[in-house]
Parts: C-alpha cells; sequence; structure tokens
C-alpha cells in the first residue's frame, strides 16, 4: 500500500473533506446572499473587500473546525518543530496586532474620511483574529495531547 504525501488516516481525510464540502456550502451561499444585497443597493463594504472578507471569514472557520477535529495534521510524535511553529504563528499574530494598533491611531481615519472605505482596517482586523483562533485552537490541542500522554 503506498503512502500518501499528507499522512491522513481515513478518518482524517473523511472528516477534512465534509468539513471542506460544508465550508463550500457556506462560502456559496454567503457570497448569493452579498450579490443579492448588493443588487438591492445594500453595501456592507466596496467590491473587493466584500469577497475577501467573507473568504477570509469562511477559511477560518474552515481552519478552526479542521484544527477542533484533528484533521489537519497527521498523527506524530510530538517534537521541537510544533513548538517553533507555534512561536513563529504567535509571533506574525503580535506582528498584526501591533500594525493594527499603529494604523489605527490617526492615518487609517484620515483616509477613511477621505476616501469613506474602511475594507483595509477590517480585512486586517479578521486576519489577525482568524490567526488568534487558529492559535488558541493549536494551544488547546497541544494541552489536551499532553494530557493525554500523561495519562
Amino acid at each position: 500500500m503506498w503512502k500518501r504525501k499528507d499522512g491522513l488516516d481515513e478518518m482524517q481525510k473523511e472528516r477534512r473533506n465534509s468539513i471542506g464540502n460544508q465550508m463550500f456550502m457556506v462560502l456559496a451561499y454567503a457570497l448569493l446572499i452579498d450579490t443579492a444585497l448588493y443588487g438591492q443597493g445594500i453595501r456592507w463594504l466596496e467590491y473587493p473587500g466584500n469577497i475577501m472578507a467573507i473568504f477570509m471569514v469562511c477559511m477560518g472557520i474552515y481552519l478552526v473546525r479542521l484544527i477542533a477535529n484533528n484533521a489537519y495534521l497527521p498523527a506524530r510524535n510530538h517534537n521541537s518543530k510544533s513548538l517553533v511553529a507555534i512561536i513563529i504563528a504567535v509571533g506574525i499574530a503580535i506582528v498584526l496586532g501591533v500594525t493594527w494598533v499603529i494604523l489605527s491611531r490617526g492615518s487609517s481615519e484620515q483616509v477613511a474620511e477621505v476616501s469613506n472605505n474602511n475594507t483595509a482596517m477590517i480585512l486586517l482586523i479578521l486576519s489577525t483574529v482568524g490567526i488568534i483562533c487558529a492559535l488558541v485552537m493549536a494551544i488547546i490541542k497541544k494541552i489536551n495531547n499532553k494530557n493525554d500522554k500523561d495519562d
């Protein structure tokens, strides 16, 4: 039997595919609702921003659900590489948070007043929240795996 590169077992693949199919349906319906609202004159974000926000929210939910259902990475021995990956992700989240604080002080308000568009700030907040949620899920999984290993 050939071993696949991703190393996921059949149950993990089934969960991943199920979650992926569900999130594709959510994405499709969210885009259709957004298109209908846009056709009725309701604009919550300008054109490219609304599609990107919907996509990022759906992808964030997808990733959190994959991590929660243990269908993201194959089962393997814990080593220092997972700790390094978590540290790198925390660093990226901190950089995004600091960037958001710096940009939200005054320049973004001036740009938003001139262009009447807060899309960049909303997308930055969405990506920061998504990374933080994925980090929290990864840390919870690591703690749970550590507790299971001790038993």
